[in-house]
């Protein structure tokens, strides 16, 4: 872990009107302590400032002040943080065949190279973690404060796939692990990332099978393909999974769900829908998801897209009372998915809408997903549309910035392809919604 002596954390905002802007407290002021204790992150500066009163230590500038914040019992104190961390993020100490971040290349925004391992930020944001790197302590701490649910990247129970697939010298076993977890009410959502011939097969109807025995405590298995980039060098070769091996894994995850349902009551093992995008099949049905616990992990956002436009097609009118003409730029994998709206809304008189399926130069053709496309490839794929209207959901963009991966902003890719852009939610209401406005 990367330690801050001090563990200080820094104020990145403060609510107006709440008890902490009442306190004088500022943006960059750093919080010292809550009721005499050094909080290590969110989660117990969370426990530490949930009382009526709560005394606080804060250092502006080179002045530490002692404040006293007056506020009900469960009010929000009003602090924002610029890390959930304070005392640092666990970093991740595996050499992962996949890893993504060792794919990118040089030059990119220093917080793309950033590779966390933390149960904490899988508590609070959904990342994934391996748990390779948690102590006895942090058991602990998981099962006391009940940090659930968190998000474990397994990708094989057979410890000596798993040890190959995270890059160790030696087997890596998770079963016990879970276990624990499990035994001490902790929820845990499991992620497999499939490489073709290493963990898919026997292996991962084994990891599957070992799995379900957790539930419901492991509630969820998901299952995403490998992702390659061209900038994968001298690591070990892992290849990307063909139309027909596609094919296969939906048959063969479908016939696990099968079993799992008879059993369970619930599927249990969910595959991304890029299977579905690369196979070229239609998404299952929304009971194929259950509830869809893992969107975040792009396992069934085709299928709520496309049953909720489904449910606008009566909002549609006839026609616009303006001629109007716009693109919709997407991946090639958000083509797939935005394909029948764009037919659909392409009956509409007086609209002329064209969808523009944009390749990934920067990181290469095996990338498809809209959330990779970078500010040159934009640039590339909208060539010739000067002065067009262009819609482009939001996923392309780090998190509240207008920057893409490469570090272009959506102002620099209009200015260098002439396009005026509308940037929207991934969602058929915001694209149905873009599409009208002024109709």
């Amino acid at each position: 872990m990367d330690h801050n002596k001090n563990l200080a954390s820094t104020v990145a905002g403060v609510i107006p009107g709440s008890p902490a802007d009442e306190c004088g407290i500022k943006s960059g002021d750093r919080l010292l302590s809550v009721n005499g204790i050094l909080p290590r992150d969110t989660i117990e500066y969370s426990f530490l400032a949930c009382g009526d009163d709560v005394r606080l230590r804060v250092r502006s500038g080179w002045r530490d002040r002692t404040l006293l914040a007056h506020k009900d019992c469960d009010a929000n104190l009003g602090l924002v943080f610029e890390s959930d961390c304070f005392n640092g993020v666990k970093r991740c100490r595996n050499h992962c065949l996949f890893c993504f971040v060792d794919q990118l290349p040089p030059g990119l925004r220093p917080s793309l190279y950033e590779k966390d391992d933390d149960y904490r930020l899988s508590f609070l944001h959904g990342n994934f973690l391996t748990m390779t790197n948690l102590d006895e302590r942090e058991f602990r701490r998981i099962e006391n404060l009940h940090l659930s649910p968190l998000y474990i990247s397994v990708h094989a129970t057979d410890p000596g796939v798993r040890g190959f697939l995270l890059g160790r010298r030696g087997p890596v076993p998770v079963l016990e692990q879970v276990e624990r977890l499990a035994d001490g009410g902790i929820t845990m959502h499991v992620q497999v990332v499939l490489c073709p011939g290493i963990n898919d097969g026997d292996v991962l109807r084994r990891t599957v099978d070992d799995l379900a025995v957790f539930w419901p405590q492991v509630a969820s298995v998901g299952i995403v393909p490998v992702g390659l980039t061209r900038f994968r060098n001298a690591r070990p070769r892992v290849r990307s999974f063909t139309r027909a091996e596609c094919t296969g894994s939906i048959r063969k995850v479908v016939a696990l769900q099968e079993g799992l349902l008879r059993k369970l009551g619930v599927s249990f093992v969910y595959l991304a829908d890029e299977f579905f995008i690369r196979a070229r099949l239609p998404f299952p049905k929304a009971g194929f998801y259950d509830r869809f616990p893992q969107l975040e992990n792009g396992i069934g956002n085709g299928r709520i897209f496309q049953d909720e436009f489904r449910r606008l097609g009566s909002m549609l009118p006839e026609r616009l009372r303006r001629p109007r003409r716009l693109f919709v730029a997407t991946g090639r994998a958000g083509a797939a998915v935005l394909e029948p709206a764009i037919r659909r809304l392409r009956r509409i008189r007086n609209l002329e809408v064209s969808l523009i399926p944009v390749s990934s130069a920067f990181f290469g053709p095996r990338i498809s997903v809209t959330g990779l496309l970078a500010g040159r490839d934009l640039v590339w794929g909208l060539r010739g549309l000067r002065g067009e209207e262009v819609l482009l959901p939001n996923v392309v963009l780090k998190h509240d910035t207008s920057l893409l991966l490469d570090g272009m902003s959506v102002e620099q890719v209009a200015s260098q392809t002439g396009c005026c852009f509308r940037v929207l939610e991934p969602t058929a209401g915001a694209l149905v919604e873009a599409v009208l406005r002024g109709a």
